[in-house]
Parts: structure tokens; sequence; C-alpha cells
């Protein structure tokens, strides 16, 4: 999928349908790399007769509240617009994946409970939830390295997700 909005433009140079093709190639491969759309993209390939790198491409991407720029030189368009679309790719990634975090940050939520049962022996116990039910949880769930000093009724912080036999903690922190 291209994005919305694409432009690919020229300065002191004709774009040959090779790198055309390349060009839509490489945006329609970035837009798998993101979850948010690109909303907006431009490709602009410049003739640099006046420097020893004689060409140069230019790369914008609007996303949601972001934009993402690369600026490259050099002797040989075909390799400069796949040295630039891997750079801008990466950026991309990156910035991917700081927006996804941070939604799960925000999606994250806390319940209140207290320690219900515990098997140390084999490194688990179940936390008493609000609704009355039980919530399965390891010592991994721990934010904290303590599961040797968990006592029963020790009230204790937690999210939940359902797993394969039940309800269990995703973290858990003691104390709260």
């Amino acid at each position: 999928m291209l994005p919305l909005d694409m432009q690919l433009k020229s300065r002191n140079l004709e774009i040959l349908p090779e790198w055309q093709e390349k060009i839509e190639t490489e945006w329609a491969r970035l837009q798998n790399h993101t979850y948010e759309p690109i909303l907006h993209a431009r490709a602009e390939l410049i003739g640099t007769a006046h420097r020893q790198d004689n060409f140069e491409i230019q790369l914008v991407i609007t996303l949601p509240g972001a934009v993402l720029t690369v600026n490259r030189q050099g002797g040989y368009v075909l390799p400069l617009i796949v040295e630039a679309f891997d750079v801008l790719d990466r950026r991309l990634r990156e910035h991917s994946r700081v927006k996804q975090q941070q939604v799960k940050v925000q999606e994250e939520q806390s319940y209140q409970g207290f320690i219900a049962r515990l098997f140390p022996e084999e490194g688990y116990g179940f936390i008493a939830g609000p609704d009355g039910g039980e919530v399965y949880f390891h010592k991994n769930a721990l934010r904290q390295d303590i599961f040797d000093k968990l006592t029963e009724g020790m009230p204790v912080k937690f999210d939940r997700e359902l797993g394969d036999k039940g309800p269990q903690a995703t973290w858990v922190d003691v104390g709260e």
C-alpha cells in the first residue's frame, strides 16, 4: 500500500522509470513497517553537478504527529535510493517502537488485592482480586525480587490478562 499522498520530484535531472519504480516499491515497503498510516511522502532527486557527489535524494514522510526526513548524496542514483530508504526505514521502525510503547504504558491498568495463597517451592501464588476471584502469578511477574519475603494477606497492586488456565498477573507490585 502506497502512502495516501505521494510526491516524486526532480531537480536538474530527468527521473528514469527504474528509479521511479524503485522509489514506489520502497514507499510500499515502508508502509508495512509502521502501524500508523504514512499520510504524506515526498522524494526529491537532485542532480548536483557542482559537487563531487553528482546526486542527492531528499525523503520526507509525515505520520500523525511526526515528520521524518533523510538527505543523502552519492555518485549513483539506485544505490543512493536504497541507502536513503534503509535509513528512513530504521528511523520509522524506531518511531513506531516508541509510539507503541507509549500506547502500552497508557493502556496499563492496575488492580488492588492481596496475596491469597503461596507455593514457595514452585515459585507461584494466587492473588485475591477486587472481584473476589483469584489471579495466578509467577515470581517472575514481581517487579521487585522479593518472592521469598511474601506472606499471605500482603496487599499488592497488579495487572492481569487471561492466560491458558484463567486470569494471570502480568506484573505485581507489593505494598501499594
